[in-house]
């Protein structure tokens, strides 16, 4: 506990999300520095994190945001492996797209 204010015992740790984590243990310090260096919070924005969970709750959960199933590996697991391959294809120049031909074996002319 880092505040003459806490209240122990108020919240359990399993009841501790990430942000209230990030709120009461890191942001302090940085507001601190922020200020220290002329700047303010309002230069930053959570917006792109915010937007890319979004995008990662819609592709792996089917737009909820309830886990479950009987998989051996979490979610995390799939998602971090999407995100590799994504970096991957970027990286090398790989088309996210291919164009599929047809050949008319009839007449032996290519189509698309």
């Amino acid at each position: 506990m880092n505040s003459a204010t806490a209240i122990p015992g108020l919240y359990r740790k399993d009841d501790v999300t990430p942000y209230m984590h990030m709120l009461t243990m890191h942001v302090p310090y940085f507001m601190r520095r922020l200020k220290e260096k002329g700047l303010s919070l309002r230069l930053f924005s959570t917006s792109s994190v915010e937007k890319k969970n979004h995008d990662q709750v819609r592709l792996f959960f089917g737009g909820t945001t309830m886990g479950g199933g009987k998989k051996k590996l979490p979610v995390v697991y799939d998602i971090l492996v999407f995100e590799n391959r994504q970096i991957f294809y970027l990286i090398n120049n790989i088309p996210n797209e291919i164009t599929c031909r047809n050949i008319n074996i009839y007449n032996g002319e290519n189509t698309i």
